[in-house]
């Protein structure tokens, strides 16, 4: 019985060795890679950037040195990082799922440190810095210099959630010219907002906004940074342009609200959007099941083009 139980030990711990010493080593060419806290050199930041990025099954395949693959830019909410979509969102496991099933084409997946910047410039006035240039001009510009990320427009995407819902739906409709299509969802558009209006929490709003716009709170500059700004340029744009709205039904900021005004709006300047409302809070779970039909609703854009994105 002694012995028995000395064999399965050791059984365990030769096995818990060889599991460690495989892990080690490199994937092999077909395998999907997720990189951790990738960071370069920021123009608008004058600094480092901090992103983690997916690439696909394949990508290192011999066979796909000349491939060049569409790229999502995906936005985090206020208090997250470059980190979270990849470990609370579980980017890897949706994407592996989805391409080995053959229900989506491959996409590189770029994650990018925005701390509490609302993805908007605003190194003039001492808030976290020129965010929304360095994710439109330099995050770009680097990926595409280093991976075989798409470098044209239709095979470039922008979404995000809650913060990163208002920063793709502004960098969406101010650059119209540069997107295939935008995602956002649970959107924190903060609807209430009007010119002169001041917040009855300072602290609070210290808190949210971090001096994106400005401290104190100035809501004239919020107004000349919101998407709605922007949305005479996307009745017309240079080509046809995706917008999905997605929100819980239970979420407790209301987001659900404003994003359903946001797709009437839209829908009263003829501007096609796809709303979807699910069942959930403000949270990772509507989240995570968004992200596959999100980036399938994306890809079947490219298809009704006559487009087979990831191929050029």
């Amino acid at each position: 019985m002694i012995r028995r139980h000395v064999t399965a030990v050791a059984a365990r711990v030769l096995a818990a060795a060889v599991f460690a010493m495989t892990s080690l080593l490199p994937a092999g060419p077909a395998a999907a890679e997720l990189l951790w806290s990738q960071s370069f050199d920021s123009r608008a930041l004058a600094g480092p950037m901090r992103f983690s990025i997916y690439l696909p099954p394949g990508y290192h395949a011999p066979d796909a040195a000349e491939r060049r693959y569409p790229v999502v830019y995906l936005l985090h909410g206020v208090g997250d990082d470059e980190r979270a979509w990849p470990q609370y969102g579980r980017v890897e496991e949706t994407m592996d799922s989805l391409i080995a099933a053959g229900a989506l084409a491959p996409f590189i997946v770029v994650m990018p440190n925005g701390v509490k910047s609302w993805w908007v410039d605003s190194a003039d006035i001492g808030g976290p810095g020129n965010y929304g240039t360095a994710l439109r001009d330099d995050l770009p510009a680097h990926v595409e210099a280093t991976w075989r990320a798409d470098t044209g427009r239709d095979g470039r995407f922008v979404a995000g959630l809650s913060m990163g819902g208002f920063g793709a739906l502004r960098l969406g409709f101010e650059h119209p010219e540069r997107y295939r299509a935008i995602g956002a969802l649970s959107s924190a558009l903060w609807n209430r907002i009007q010119p002169g209006w001041q917040p009855a929490d300072a602290t609070r709003m210290i808190r949210i906004f971090a001096g994106s716009f400005g401290e104190p709170f100035d809501a004239q500059r919020f107004l000349a940074n919101h998407p709605r700004r922007f949305l005479a340029r996307v009745k017309h744009p240079p080509a046809s342009f995706g917008i999905y709205l997605e929100a819980g039904d239970d979420d407790g900021f209301g987001t659900q609200f404003s994003t359903l005004e946001l797709f009437e709006e839209l829908r009263d300047h003829n501007v096609p959007a796809e709303l979807r409302i699910d069942d959930g809070g403000h949270d990772w779970k509507v989240w995570r099941r968004a992200l596959g039909p999100m980036l399938q609703w994306f890809a079947a854009l490219a298809e009704q083009d006559g487009t087979r994105i990831g191929t050029r």
